[in-house]
């Protein structure tokens, strides 16, 4: 017999979103009558918003989830607004975006219509910015399902966005969010038949919901990215990369390395390196006990308290003296996957090291970790010989292959690199994605294509069919 409660439940979370959706059209409707110079004042204003409190919105996000720091969260709240703007701005997303008179193909940019947003806990106000500013920048209407443990700070945010949006001249409930999260709600939204597409960053369990609703989904999954210190690396400046990627908000981002692997020859040097800028090595007899601490051995990654804290905490939860000031844990492992839970996503300054003693074994321990929860994401390479790179480039399967780089804000593109930059990291079918790149605006637009006859169909029909005569 069906429970009263439950369905009372799952009624009300039906309600709640029918209406949200409902508002959600109308301001649609509204906004595709928008100009391309409206739509970007709209945004610009939004940006202006977003930096001007970006500051106080990392505060309000540490506060809530207590992870990373406060100091990284304004940066990505930075990154959310000016950097991604500064590459987006000058995007057609309106009417014709682009005509090619040699094919005389035009190119027509339409909205998808109504998005479902949902956040993680780790990037809770730079990923509400990113998003915020991609639907409307092409023209599409977003509700939000933000995680209920990052709720106040989420809520902060889309209601800044949505109010510098309305005073810029948007119309009311283009950006909308879930009141009252729960599981009921977040699935009512997602499988709405009026939400168009689900934009989806987050674990694996609930990427794998907003693939499963039956409508287009961007979902991105977890990064286990490895990072091989190959013997002709610029050790120095490896093991700096490194600290600055896994310490940057307590290596909440999903391409920061989650292993390393070192080639002998280099070892004592690396190990000397990255015990001078802080890292403490964890003795072999210690590990296990770092990795009951960090794993949660049911889902075999990361457990959710641990994710974003200090290296200094996560060594107190473990029962572990560090030193004073210790910025990284690392452990060495000899093996990878469920036996070896460490060697799974960390989301904190905790890696595991593996030691190669040719680079083919490199490549295989790189490989057994992509594998091991992290295919399509990211691989890093620290090396000075660039065959080795076009090798590594070849032979690992992850979208992002980053060279000499840190891999937490190497990935994300845009700051010392070409890529893209995003906070939404496609992994390919890799990793069960349906793109392989950083998203951006052309992955929220319908792009309709306007041909002309390049020559009389007639013509060109009945030469065929001389040609065809002839033989």
């Amino acid at each position: 017999m069906p429970d009263t409660a439950t369905n009372d439940k799952a009624q009300a979370a039906e309600a709640q979103i029918s209406e949200l959706v409902a508002n959600a059209q109308l301001a649609f409707d509204q906004y595709q009558n928008f100009t391309q110079e409206q739509v970007d004042a709209i945004c610009d204003a939004m940006v202006k918003a977003a930096t001007a409190h970006a500051k106080d919105l990392a505060e309000l996000a540490y506060e809530e989830t207590g992870r990373g720091n406060s100091e990284d969260k304004a940066i990505k709240n930075i990154f959310a607004s000016q950097y991604i703007w500064k590459q987006v701005k000058d995007d057609k997303t309106v009417g014709v975006i682009e005509v090619d008179e040699a094919k005389k193909v035009e190119k027509v940019a339409e909205p998808l219509g109504i998005i479902a947003g949902v956040t993680p806990v780790t990037n809770p106000t730079s990923t509400v910015i990113f998003k915020i500013l991609l639907a409307l920048k092409t023209r599409n209407a977003i509700i939000f399902s933000l995680h209920p443990q990052a709720l106040q700070c989420g809520v902060a945010t889309c209601r800044l966005m949505a109010e510098a949006a309305v005073a810029a001249g948007a119309p009311e409930n283009l950006v909308q969010w879930i009141s009252q999260p729960s599981i009921e709600a977040s699935n009512a939204l997602l499988n709405n038949p009026g939400v168009a597409i689900v934009l989806a960053t987050g674990g694996p369990g609930l990427v794998k919901a907003a693939y499963s609703t039956g409508k287009p989904a961007l979902g991105v999954g977890p990064g286990n990215a490895p990072a091989y210190i190959e013997k002709t690396a610029d050790v120095k400046s490896a093991v700096t990369d490194i600290m600055l990627s896994k310490t940057f908000d307590n290596g909440m981002i999903c391409a920061s390395e989650n292993s390393i692997v070192v080639d002998r020859e280099i070892l004592s040097e690396v190990k000397a390196e990255f015990t001078k800028q802080g890292a403490y090595f964890v003795p072999d007899n210690e590990v296990d006990k770092l990795s009951d601490a960090v794993i949660d051995p049911a889902r075999h990654t990361v457990r959710g308290p641990v994710a974003g804290q200090s290296a200094e905490k996560i060594a107190e939860l473990a029962g572990i003296k560090v030193p004073a000031g210790t910025k990284l844990l690392i452990g060495k492992l000899d093996g990878i996957g469920t036996n070896f839970p460490l060697s799974g996503e960390k989301l904190s300054p905790v890696l595991s090291m593996y030691i190669a003693n040719t680079t083919e074994t490199a490549f295989a321990m790189c490989l057994g970790l992509l594998n091991y929860g992290g295919l399509g994401h990211t691989a890093v390479l620290h090396t000075q010989d660039n065959n080795i790179v076009d090798k590594f480039g070849e032979q690992m399967p992850a979208c992002r292959i980053l060279i000499n780089t840190p891999g937490s804000l190497g990935g994300i593109g845009g700051l010392f690199n070409g890529l893209t930059p995003s906070l939404t990291l496609g992994t390919g079918t890799y990793g069960k994605n349906s793109i392989s790149h950083n998203l951006s605006t052309y992955d929220l637009l319908n792009i309709k294509y306007v041909s002309r006859p390049t020559r009389k169909p007639i013509e060109f029909i009945n030469e065929l069919r001389a040609v065809i005569r002839a033989k």
